[in-house]
């Protein structure tokens, strides 16, 4: 069996294996040990590699990137319908995993480089425009949903790399001046997550 023959069955395993473990429920059975039915919250973070994991090698490894393509459109479509559509809680929490991992693989296999940039680009500019809006708190909650997602699609097609490590490290230290500025609230509770999302950039920029 080939390597690339390997990475293919790898790459499904594991997302097999991640969609078991992120749809789990052992956490609402009543009947077993606190303990025990708090692995749950392992099993997410298990999860949550096992699909980046398998996000990552199908784009490398699958000739046709058409399908990986579209199997990661599918994803970005069901993951904001769980984060926006009324959905069980189940499904709700997973709308991340599904975004993270689908962004990956999308921005990996797209051909449309200068739109996708575009897009991912606007997505990341809403979802900063969602930290500091009062209005509602559904969308202020979700907006790094939007601002991950953004960052990795856009680090991944951006053609001007220097200029997407300037933008991801601009946005750390806007992050890192939120969190230590004494002045305004609202500053220190949307640092993070401007870090986070530079941070995400950087990285993903970094090993393209």
């Amino acid at each position: 069996m080939s390597a690339q023959k390997r990475n293919q069955i790898l790459s499904i395993s594991l997302l097999v294996i991640g969609s078991v473990f992120l749809y789990n429920s052992l956490g609402n059975i009543s009947s077993l040990p606190k303990a025990f039915s708090q692995i749950d919250v392992l099993l997410k973070g298990i999860a949550f590699i096992s699909l980046s994991v398998a996000a990552i090698l199908a784009s490398i490894t699958f000739q046709n990137k058409v399908y990986v393509l579209l199997s990661s459109l599918f994803g970005l479509v069901i993951g904001f319908s769980f984060l926006y559509l009324p959905t069980p809680s189940l499904l709700s929490g997973s709308a991340f995993h599904i975004l993270f991992s689908s962004a990956i693989a999308f921005g990996m296999t797209t051909t449309s480089k200068r739109i996708a940039a575009v897009v991912s680009s606007v997505v990341v500019c809403i979802g900063i425009g969602f930290l500091y809006q009062t209005t509602s708190e559904i969308l202020n909650n979700s907006a790094l949903y939007l601002i991950i997602p953004g960052m990795i699609v856009f680090a991944l097609v951006y053609s001007k790399k220097v200029i997407c490590e300037r933008i991801s490290i601009m946005l750390i230290a806007l992050g890192l001046i939120s969190l230590c500025q004494p002045f305004l609230i609202v500053f220190y509770q949307t640092g993070f997550q401007l870090l986070l999302g530079g941070l995400t950039g950087f990285i993903v920029v970094a090993h393209r």
